[in-house]
Formats: C-alpha cells, structure tokens, sequence
C-alpha cells in the first residue's frame, strides 16, 4: 500500500521548513526531505560552469525574467525528486517534500493518486508585501546568506510567490497564507488522512 505525499512549496522566507516540521511530528511523516538538501547535494557533482541555474538563488537574477530563472533553477532537481518519490512509493512510506523548488502541477499528485496513495500540494504565501519583508527580516537562519541577499530581490521573490499561486490554484492545490490562517495543519490534514 502507498503512503501519504505532502508536498509543501512557497517562495522565500514564507515559513516552508517551520510549518514542515510541525506537519511532520503533527501528521507523523515517517520521511521528509528538502530540496534545498538535494540542491546541495547535486552541487557537489555539477559544477557552476556546467548548470549555472543549479548554483543561484531561486530569485537571482539568470539569463530571463523572475517567472523562468525560478523554473530553471527547479529543472536540476526533477531527476531527483522523481527518483526520491518513486522510491517512496514502492516502499509504501509517508513522504514529506518541502522546498522551493517545484513547480506546482497535476504530475507528481496525480501519479502518486493513481498509485494508491494519498497526496496534496500546498503553496505556502504571504500576501501582506510589509509581512513578508518581516518575515525574511525576523528569520533565525539565511543558509548563510545575509538577509540583504533576500531584501534585495524582493520583488522578484513576490513575483515568484504569485505565479506558485496561480500555477496551485490551476492545479488543485492548497494555496495558504500562513499570515492569515489560523490552523495551517489542520487545512492540510483535512486533504491528506
């Protein structure tokens, strides 16, 4: 039997690995993996020179807009992430993805459904513009980066959060403002017993 998928993205300083972690001794996932882990981890196989994408910033600035440099810095990550959940099906375990790489999309939830399991997509926002800045401003930790380097591209950081929304919103998934909702866990686990 198939697990429960979760998976939980949002641009930056939206409170993805906060809220993942609560889910997941809430909803007890027996598996969570970041794909800022796997980032670092393709990091050490491929060089700069080789994927540029793969070595900035989801909202730094690449060779297009805001929209497309985000989706190329997500393109690096599929193989792996497909890898991670085709293994997590066949085991039958619960796996909680969180990270700002996904694009939001009918595939992964639809292939994990046919499959026997339970899944939801969730994009994690925050409307407020100020709040959000707070947010970025008030995090304990920046992956060693200054909170300069988030502030800087804020708008693009924005600009990414609304096309997450809208491609959730084409797609099905939860799209929660963690400003605004008073019980986050609970919207999620009425999705996925």
């Amino acid at each position: 039997m198939v697990g429960r998928l979760l998976v939980i993205t949002g641009a930056s300083g939206v409170g993805k690995s906060t809220l993942s972690a609560r889910i997941a001794a809430s909803l007890e996932f027996d598996k969570v993996v970041a794909t800022d882990t796997i980032r670092e981890t393709l990091r050490t196989q491929i060089s700069q020179n080789e994927d540029p994408a793969l070595h900035r910033s989801s909202f730094q600035p690449g060779e297009s807009n805001a929209i497309e440099d985000w989706k190329n810095t997500t393109t690096p990550l599929n193989s792996a992430i497909g890898a991670i959940v085709q293994r997590e099906m066949k085991r039958g375990g619960d796996l909680l993805m969180e990270g700002v790489h996904f694009v939001p999309n009918f595939a992964i939830i639809d292939e994990w459904r046919a499959s026997g399991g339970e899944a939801c997509g969730v994009v994690l926002a925050v409307e407020d513009a100020d709040e959000h800045v707070r947010m970025i401003a008030g995090r304990r930790k920046h992956n060693g980066r200054s909170v300069r380097h988030y502030l800087d591209h804020i708008d693009r950081i924005r600009e990414i959060q609304f096309e997450m929304a809208r491609l959730a919103e084409n797609s099905g998934w939860l799209v929660i403002d963690v400003t605004k909702s008073n019980d986050p866990i609970g919207e999620i686990s009425m999705k996925i017993q």
